[in-house]
């Protein structure tokens, strides 16, 4: 759905309210449209928001700037906790903004990272996916919710 949904999509979603009847066409419009993660194996999704960065510590002795590197999570769950835990501790002057949500395939960051580009991309870090605190018997992240209303919103906008 990340790769489909229009921002017309969300604001119809936001006015028409979500019914099972909308959520069933944007899972049909995500089915027939995706350009990728289409297939029924080896496409492995990584997800990262672009205004998410890590600083890495220098080792004792080091000199010069820390390098900054940019988190990719491999559980969407977990990137939407990190960045809800983020906005808690931000400034006033940032606590209205959208996260722009990217999502790639591991192959794809694989062939960047090998080619010369405006972005370094082997400056990423990958994030595991860690259990979540939806209840007993949840043991990993990649498990379903049960309720969307949990990752904090009505669209992902609102996250």
């Amino acid at each position: 759905m990340l790769l489909t949904m229009t921002p017309e999509d969300g604001e119809k979603m936001k006015a028409d309210g979500m019914t099972p009847e909308v959520a069933q066409a944007a899972l049909k419009k995500a089915m027939a449209e995706s350009p990728k993660f289409n297939s029924t194996f080896n496409e492995i999704p990584v997800f990262t928001i672009a205004q998410m960065r890590m600083q890495k510590k220098l080792e004792e002795g080091d000199e010069g700037e820390p390098v900054t590197l940019l988190p990719m999570y491999f559980s969407l769950q977990n990137m939407v906790g990190t960045w809800q835990q983020f906005m808690k501790g931000a400034s006033a002057d940032l606590q209205g903004v959208e996260p722009a949500i990217n999502l790639m395939a591991l192959h794809e960051l694989v062939d960047l990272m090998q080619k010369e580009s405006n972005v370094d991309w082997r400056s990423v870090v990958l994030v595991p996916a860690t259990p979540t605190e939806e209840g007993p018997g949840s043991t990993t992240a990649t498990s379903a919710p049960t309720d969307m209303t949990k990752m904090g919103g009505a669209t992902l906008g609102d996250i």
